[in-house]
């Protein structure tokens, strides 16, 4: 089917929606139905506000990284001198360490310029503030608009959005098939009903015993309950589907039957292939093991010495000490810092850390790849036995409808009992009720297969999994 490794195929059906007081009739397919539970159903909004949340954990984590602008003032009295200083202090910590920069000025004897730059190049960095935004990071977009789709929970959303979808599609040909086996339930009677009235005019010329008479008359019976049985979980999944679309529990729905799905199942190497390019719980292990790797190399820079590069730029003016023979003049420097601590114990056991961590990552990575591919076997396997019991099903209904046909007639017309006719009644309501089941099944395992294999509903690109990022 074109386009089906996209989006979801949804089926045209319509749906009608009747108040009790005055019922009004609205057009209502099931891709309106879909969107009318993606956008108004309440565990749904609620998946978004943790959306939201995530994000401005994001921008939190971002802020530590920003530019920061800070006043400064120095006022001090000495016994034959007074000085004061004011400046402005500009500083920004960056991923590979920080730098800050200042500029100040003093009055009295001597006025200037300060500017001094210092950029970490190795080792000492904050151990805390790295981790907490690349953790921030991988639950989100970086660059514009992280805080507005953060990954692991915008990925959490989209998969609840397909088995949201999966269940409108599940609810919608349960009641479906409820109202088809209602209507048969209804048929059914009827028939008993009629068989019953014509065995109780022959008891009475004697041409039919009491003991037929009360058996037709438990049949009867047996299909009154079961009629009322399905009237009431018709009303209850009424209910319930009314809720899964945000609608008041007191909606009825008059449901148009879809036509079935017809998918071209590719092989079972294509199917996998498909599954590992869009799975959203195979990108996020993906993405889980892309941070191992990123922390394992954080914890072996912990291993480098502190080497930082300091630059500095002093300017003087009617300073009273001259300078290189001037009132005035410039001076600048320079130069690296730094140190290390010989006993790295302590890194030494973070770095073991951190690969035992990715090493177990790598291996979830694997696990999962296993398992999406047992499941998409399982799945296709799942799919093509609903499309076979569901021709098996719908030809025993149709057996079974002829030979109830044909009891009835060989009844009226005193060539048969009514012992046949009601086996036969009772055999063409199983066949019914199978067919009706099976129909449901080949209807949902074909939407089932497309969110096995992660089209169901279309993923973002930057949501979906990153093959290039998977362990060699």
């Amino acid at each position: 089917m074109a386009g089906m490794w996209k989006s979801v195929v949804v089926l045209s059906l319509g749906l009608v929606l009747m108040a009790r007081a005055e019922p009004e009739q609205y057009d209502l397919d099931l891709q309106r139905a879909i969107n009318m539970a993606l956008a108004q159903n309440r565990d749904l909004a609620q998946r978004a506000r943790s959306v939201n949340s995530a994000g401005l954990g994001i921008a939190s984590a971002n802020a530590d990284f920003g530019f920061s602008l800070r006043p400064s003032g120095t006022a001090q009295q000495t016994q034959d001198t007074d000085t004061y200083g004011y400046g402005i202090s500009l500083g920004k910590k960056i991923c590979s360490g920080h730098g800050d920069r200042s500029r100040t000025a003093s009055h009295a004897n001597r006025n200037g310029r300060h500017i001094e730059s210092t950029h970490k190049l190795a080792g000492g960095f904050p151990p805390t503030a790295l981790p907490k935004l690349r953790s921030a990071g991988s639950n989100g977009v970086t660059g514009s608009g992280a805080a507005a789709y953060p990954h692991r929970a915008a990925r959490i959303r989209t998969t609840k959005k397909a088995a949201l979808l999966l269940r409108v599609v599940e609810m919608f040909e349960s009641l479906i098939q409820l109202e088809r086996s209602i209507t048969s339930d209804e048929a059914s009677l009827q028939r008993l009903d009629k068989l019953y009235r014509l065995t109780r005019a022959r008891e009475r010329q004697g041409r039919a015993t009491r003991v037929d008479t009360l058996r037709v008359g438990l049949r009867v019976g047996e299909a009154t309950s079961r009629l009322e049985t399905s009237r009431e979980r018709l009303s209850s999944q009424r209910r319930d589907f009314a809720e899964l679309l945000g609608q008041p529990p007191d909606v009825v729905f008059t449901l148009v039957p879809p036509p079935l799905l017809d998918l071209d199942i590719p092989s079972a190497e294509e199917a996998v292939a498909v599954a590992l390019s869009n799975r959203l719980d195979y990108a996020q292990v993906l993405q889980d093991y892309t941070d191992t790797v990123r922390g394992e190399k954080i914890a072996r820079r912990g291993l480098w010495p502190d080497l930082s590069f300091v630059a500095r730029y002093e300017s003087y003016e009617n300073s009273d000490v001259r300078m290189n023979g001037d009132k005035k003049g410039d001076l600048w420097s320079v130069g690296l810092g730094g140190d290390t601590d010989m006993n790295q114990t302590r890194e030494r056991a973070r770095l073991g850390q951190a690969v035992l961590v990715r090493e177990s990552a790598r291996e979830s990575v694997r696990i999962r790849e296993f398992a999406i591919t047992r499941e998409v076997q399982q799945q296709t396997s799942a799919y093509k036995r609903a499309l076979d019991e569901l021709q098996i099903a719908e030809r025993n209904r149709q057996l079974a409808a002829q030979r109830a046909k044909l009891a009835r007639r060989l009844f009226e017309v005193g060539r048969g009992d009514n012992f046949s006719v009601t086996d036969a009644e009772e055999a063409l309501t199983d066949a019914e009720g199978r067919s009706l089941g099976a129909r449901a099944d080949a209807s949902v395992a074909g939407y089932s297969y497309l969110n096995t294999i992660g089209t169901l509903l279309a993923a973002p690109e930057e949501l979906r999994p990153k093959l290039s990022e998977a362990p060699l």
